[in-house]
């Protein structure tokens, strides 16, 4: 079992693992001093959307980016006289 300094640095690195800003973090710790659990899952909760939002408008861009692509694919074709 990890030591008690080394479990500290393994949750540090965790939440900056995940994207976790120093005042969260902060907030994240001083709910554990204060065992406040259920508000640490919120926190994190909150964090994990913020991510998922992040996902999906790349994904969005990702979908633009495949159309544009597969149009200047078909303008390639048709210039070559490709069906």
């Amino acid at each position: 079992m990890a030591e008690p300094d080394e479990k500290a640095v393994l949750l540090l690195r965790n939440l900056k693992d995940a994207g976790c800003d120093t005042a969260m973090t902060e907030q994240f710790l001083a709910y554990e001093r204060e065992g406040r659990s259920k508000d640490q899952r919120r926190l994190l909760f909150r964090q994990r959307n913020s991510l998922l939002q992040t996902v999906h408008k790349n994904q969005e861009r990702i979908d633009c980016l495949d159309f544009l692509l597969h149009s200047v694919k078909q303008k390639i074709k048709s210039s070559r006289g490709e069906n």
